[in-house]
């Protein structure tokens, strides 16, 4: 539903005028996604990287990448690194979307926002809608510190648009890795600045040993020449809550066979503790230890190499795991009670489907993949 909570209506009607303002000028007749630039939130200090989307016409919008981590996001999209066949693409954006649509495409929630400001739109593609994309949460309405920032950048995006149309050489930065950013200066004005994004921190998750239950591990559990593969991931399946998230899995397969030895859910917040305890109770209830575990994300190396050096089991990363993708799709397929994703979608080396436009958001909203996920790609 709308978050209407601590926001009051004047902010609502700032954030939508300014919106009809920007949309007005209708920036994707020029700018193309690649055309990227800052704008300072004056309460925080982050710095939201905007790029226009339009170009080809199946979507009118602005995303606002938040700080250097959303910024690395959508750069690792547009290089390449990270393609619509990546199923976990959709589950790690971070960024405000203010995209227009036809009326028929605004939810009810929205409508009756819109009707109790007293505001109304006409024409195609002229309604408004604002969406929040947050790592592991379905895609939600904006909250009021959302509001006000929002409010802020649709104003300074207008106008570097605008210069931009002016001269199409206004972005292109005096050094690399410069990006023109919008500040507001002591002196109470807006003003520009090129500015180099800060190093993006990477930090896993730790959590405490039980060097008892290792030991006892070690005595039960006989070695063996097994292989497994060990991955954590987003089910795309949201849990209902105040705010709806997506439940994180942790994936224990043998790598010959695809054999599941054990799959648990817990949330983003408490893995850290749960996924190694469920890691560990499966060594307990196969009494047996295999001689390698293959996985592909840091994370996951980093939360389970503790163990596998106690428990003398051969930690390697690899770029993938084809065991946990083909049942990774098979489980896509019953939670969506749809058709099965095409061979390949869930990161094998040889994919190269993508999903269409107009195809089910693989998220589970029901939405077009275009009118959902689909946007932040």
């Amino acid at each position: 539903m709308i978050k209407e909570k601590n926001a009051s209506l004047e902010e609502w009607k700032e954030l939508y005028q300014a919106a009809k303002e920007f949309g007005d000028i209708k920036p994707w007749e020029w700018m193309i996604e690649t055309d990227i630039f800052g704008v300072q939130n004056p309460l925080t200090g982050e710095i939201g990287y905007c790029c226009i989307m339009g170009e080809l016409g199946e979507v009118l919008a602005m995303a606002v990448y938040l700080g250097t981590e959303g910024l690395q996001g959508y750069i690792d999209i547009i290089e390449g690194l990270v393609g619509p066949d990546d199923p976990d693409s959709m589950f790690s954006q971070d960024c405000l979307i203010v995209s227009f649509e036809d009326r028929d495409d605004i939810e009810k929630e929205d409508k009756a926002l819109i009707k109790k400001l007293g505001l109304k739109f006409s024409g195609k593609r002229a309604w408004p809608l604002f969406r929040r994309y947050e790592p592991g949460y379905f895609p939600s309405p904006i909250y009021s510190k959302d509001i006000q920032y929002l409010t802020v950048v649709l104003q300074q995006a207008k106008d570097v648009c605008l210069r931009l149309k002016k001269d199409e050489e206004f972005l292109n930065p005096p050094e690399e890795n410069l990006y023109l950013v919008r500040i507001h200066g002591s002196s109470g004005n807006w003003e520009d600045a090129w500015i180099e994004p800060s190093p993006v921190k990477k930090t896993f998750a730790t959590t405490q040993l039980d060097e008892l239950r290792i030991q006892k591990i070690k005595k039960i559990a006989k070695p063996s020449a097994a292989v497994w593969e060990v991955d954590f991931f987003y089910v795309p399946t949201p849990i209902e809550a105040e705010r709806p998230y997506y439940p994180y899995a942790i994936m224990i397969s043998d790598s010959n066979s695809g054999f599941i030895h054990n799959m648990q859910l817990s949330n983003r917040s408490e893995y850290s503790a749960a996924f190694p305890a469920y890691f560990l109770s499966c060594l307990e209830n196969n009494a047996m230890a295999p001689s390698e575990i293959l996985v592909r994300r840091e994370e996951v190396f980093e939360l389970l190499q503790p163990f596998t050096m106690k428990l003398g089991i051969k930690l390697n990363m690899v770029r993938s795991l084809p065991a946990i993708d083909n049942a990774r799709r098979s489980m896509t397929k019953y939670l969506q009670g749809g058709d099965s994703l095409p061979d390949g979608y869930f990161g094998l080396p040889s994919a190269n489907v993508k999903v269409g436009s107009n195809e089910p958001c693989p998220c589970g909203s029901g939405k077009k993949y275009k009118k959902c996920c689909g946007i932040v790609h």
